[in-house]
């Protein structure tokens, strides 16, 4: 990437360091990027080494073209149905970011669909063979609270329905109105999609990287590395958008992850505030829920909740989680009290308490 400090090797790596990285590129979904180094000469390999990354990512691509067939017939299921949707993350991150699509690979489905049209969309889902991987509270639960909705395809694969961009305190702020401007087009196999705007996909890029995988990602952060190389003058509009959303220190943690794992100096106005912010103590506290190999569910809520600005939004969504429907805690607890104790200890552990 333009102003990459990292070096690569001069010779063809001894067997276990290149499996090792074979291993690690896969792991972190960077095979198409590792494929072109090898491909263009940058990274040294034996002959039986370039066969190795190249069968492996002939398999990623094959899997993501699967998944671009299934995200087709997905729009134009809700479509035929009256509800708008945008592709998320993976699909479009990889045509609209990208240089070149096939560098970035993905292993799922996320669609965004207004608040309003959850409950339609994962109907219209179901009835075509989806099936829920986790039952909804209550009714209502998923289109007032849920980050997404997350369904296994007939054929396996999963899809997310999204109603926002991340779960917890953090998804409180953003604006999901706004996340419905014109958008972005982008075309696979000469067919039209549509995505979120390059700022709120920025922004998604940055909620993924810094508070999704715990050990960080390489991948996400490298989505957040190729957006920021091509932000220009949309880097004022970012900082507009995460001071308004209450995201200043998400984004801020990404970019400078993204440049400290990822070894680049990009430069630029946004580049250069995120090294000099100071997150505030709350930012800091809702930060930590999500980096530690301990985070939880049930601390995030906690957080949610504290959060939340109505009374009445406080009450419905404690009396979902405290007291959900019997489909939702069908076979994980033997009792209410059972319940109750191990909430508890998930919201310790979620928060970085011993036990």
């Amino acid at each position: 990437m333009p102003g990459a400090w990292r070096r690569f090797p001069r010779e063809p790596l001894a067997r276990p360091a290149w499996v090792e990285l074979l291993a690690g590129a896969e792991h972190h979904r960077l095979t198409g990027l590792l494929l072109r180094a090898v491909t263009e000469g940058a990274q040294p390999t034996t002959p039986e080494q370039a066969r190795q990354i190249r069968a492996v990512h002939r398999i990623k691509q094959l899997r993501v073209m699967d998944l671009e067939r299934e995200l087709f017939a997905i729009v134009e299921l809700l479509a035929n149905r009256g509800i708008d949707s945008r592709v998320l993350k993976g699909t479009a991150v990889a045509h609209l970011d990208y240089p070149d699509p096939a560098l970035r690979s993905f292993i799922d489905l996320d669609v965004l669909v207004r608040a309003r049209d959850v409950d339609r969309a994962v109907a219209a889902m179901s009835a075509a063979g989806f099936a829920r991987m986790v039952a909804e509270p209550r009714p209502g639960f998923d289109r007032r609270f849920e980050k997404s909705v997350p369904l296994v395809a007939p054929s396996r694969f999963e899809l997310d329905l999204h109603r926002n961009l991340i779960q917890g305190p953090w998804g409180l702020g953003v604006d999901l109105g706004a996340l419905w401007d014109e958008g972005a087009e982008f075309r696979v196999a000469g067919r039209a999609l549509h995505a979120l705007s390059g700022a709120n996909r920025f922004m998604h890029a940055c909620y993924h990287a810094s508070l999704g995988d715990w050990p960080l990602r390489l991948g996400t952060l490298r989505d957040v590395a190729e957006m920021l190389v091509h932000l220009g003058s949309e880097g004022a509009a970012v900082r507009r958008l995460a001071a308004s959303w209450g995201a200043e220190a998400v984004v801020a943690a990404a970019v400078v992850d993204a440049e400290r794992l990822l070894g680049f100096a990009p430069g630029g106005e946004l580049s250069e505030w995120a090294v000099n912010y100071v997150p505030s103590g709350k930012e800091v506290s809702r930060l930590g829920l999500h980096t530690h190999a301990g985070k939880t569910f049930a601390a995030q809520a906690v957080a949610t909740l504290m959060a939340l600005p109505r009374l009445r939004d406080k009450a419905a969504y404690a009396r979902a989680l405290a007291l959900p429907d019997t489909r939702y805690t069908a076979g994980r607890h033997s009792s209410v009290l059972a319940r109750f104790a191990f909430a508890a200890g998930e919201v310790r552990r979620g928060r970085g308490v011993p036990m």
